[in-house]
C-alpha cells in the first residue's frame, strides 16, 4: 500500500537513449523540465492523470527543444522540434530536475564485475567525477558541488526507499541486459514532480553487450545468446569516456546535439577524447552547480531516509540509521518521478578534428 506522501506524486518515464536524430538548430547544454498544472489535484497528479503531468527538454541557450512531449504527456524519446519556451498555459508550473544539495554520495555494488577489479572501478567514477568538479567556470570559480565515495554496497537494484535507506549504485550487468541493446550505459534518477529534486540516481553498465575493458574480451560462452544485446553484442568502447559521459547524466545534465561536447547521445571515433567536457558541458555543469566553495571532506553526502547497502526488501521496516560517521536521513517525503539517460551505440561521427573508426 502506498503511503500518503506517494499519493502526492506521479512516476514518469523521462527518456534520452538509443540514436536519436536531434535537431541539428540545438547549439547548447539542455536538461529537463518536470511540470504541474495548477488544475489538478495532487491526487489527479500522483495518478498522472492526462493534463496534470508534463515534462520537456529545456536547451539555453533557448533556441530548439528535442522533444517528442505534448502538453500534458510524459516524455518519450526524442526526437522532434519543439520550441524550448515556457509552456504554452499559465497553469504550468515548471522546475528543472537537479540535486538540491551540493554534496552526493556513491556506492559501488560489491559484486563488482568480472571484467574490471572494484580498484579500477572506483577510481574511474572518481576521475570522472573530478573531471567535473574541476571544469573552470565563466566568470571564474569551479562548479560547487562534492560527491564523496560511501563503499561497497550489497544492493546493485535500481531503486528508491521511502521507508528505508538509500545509496547512488554504479553497478554492472554483465549476464544480461533487461534494457534496449544499444545502451552502453543507462543512468536512472528519482525526483520529485512537483518541483524537480532529485532524490536518487543508480548508474548501470552494459557489460553484457559491450566490451568496456580493451583487455578481456566478452564471456559470451557462459551466456549463450539470451543475454538481451541481439546486434549489439561485442563492439568495444572507452570505459573511462562513458563513465564521464554518465556522470554528466548522474549530476543533472541532459542530451546535447553541440558538436564536440561529451554530452552528445552517442559517440565514437576517437573516444577517449571523450573523456574531457567540453565548453558547452562547461555552461551546463556550471548552471546546475554555480560557481562555490565546496570541502568535499565536510559536506554531508547521506541519501534521503538514510544510507543502507542492502536493498529496501532486506531493510528493517522503518527508517534506516545512516552507515556513515556523520548524521542524516529522516522519514519524510515521497517518491517522485523516473528519469532515464543513456549513451548509446551509434553512427561514427568526429571530435575535435580526430578522425573517426569504423
Amino acid at each position: 500500500m502506498s503511503s500518503p506522501a506517494l499519493d502526492r506524486f506521479t512516476v514518469a518515464a523521462l527518456a534520452a537513449a538509443g540514436i536519436a536524430a536531434w535537431p541539428s538548430s540545438a547549439r547548447a547544454y539542455c536538461v529537463t523540465e518536470t511540470c504541474v498544472s495548477s488544475e489538478c489535484t495532487d491526487e489527479e497528479i500522483g495518478q498522472k492523470k492526462p493534463g496534470c503531468v508534463t515534462s520537456y527538454y529545456r536547451c539555453d541557450p533557448i533556441e530548439t527543444c528535442p522533444s517528442t512531449c505534448q502538453w500534458g504527456q510524459a516524455c518519450s524519446t526524442p526526437p522532434n522540434d519543439k520550441p524550448c519556451t515556457s509552456p504554452p498555459e499559465a497553469k504550468w508550473t515548471c522546475s528543472t530536475i537537479r540535486w538540491n544539495r551540493t554534496c552526493m554520495g556513491y556506492a559501488i555494488d560489491d559484486d563488482g564485475s568480472k571484467y574490471f577489479d572494484l580498484e579500477t572501478i572506483r577510481r574511474t567514477v572518481d576521475e570522472a567525477f573530478a573531471t567535473w568538479a574541476n571544469a573552470e567556470c565563466p566568470g571564474g570559480g569551479k562548479p560547487g558541488f562534492a560527491v564523496q565515495y560511501m563503499g561497497e554496497v550489497s544492493c546493485g537494484d535500481v531503486e528508491y526507499n521511502v521507508r528505508a535507506g538509500n545509496a547512488n549504485v554504479f553497478t554492472f550487468r554483465d549476464a544480461r541486459w533487461s534494457r534496449n541493446p544499444e545502451q552502453i550505459a543507462l543512468t536512472t534518477q528519482i525526483f520529485s514532480t512537483v518541483d524537480g529534486e532529485v532524490y536518487n540516481a543508480d548508474v548501470e553498465m552494459n557489460t553484457a553487450c559491450y566490451q568496456l575493458n580493451p583487455d578481456i574480451a566478452l564471456d559470451r560462452e557462459s551466456r549463450g545468446d539470451d543475454d538481451g544485446c541481439g546486434f549489439s553484442r561485442g563492439s568495444r568502447h572507452d570505459f573511462l569516456a562513458v563513465v564521464t559521459h554518465e556522470m554528466g547524466h548522474f549530476l543533472g545534465l541532459s542530451h546535447t546535439k553541440h558538436a564536440g561536447a561529451t554530452m552528445v547521445t552517442s559517440f565514437g571515433g576517437d573516444e577517449p577524447a571523450f573523456r574531457s567536457i567540453e565548453q558547452d558541458d562547461i555552461n551546463g555543469i556550471c548552471a546546475l552547480f554555480p560557481p562555490a566553495e565546496i570541502d568535499p571532506m565536510a559536506c554531508n553526502p547521506i541519501p534521503r531516509h538514510g544510507f543502507s547497502p542492502e536493498c529496501g526488501a532486506e531493510q528493517v521496516t522503518g527508517c534506516s540509521l545512516a552507515a556513515m560517521p556523520r548524521g542524516g536521513g529522516g522519514c519524510a517525503g515521497g517518491l517522485g518521478g523516473l528519469s532515464a539517460a543513456a549513451i548509446a551505440m551509434a553512427a561514427r561521427r568526429r571530435r575535435g578534428g580526430r578522425a573517426s573508426a569504423t
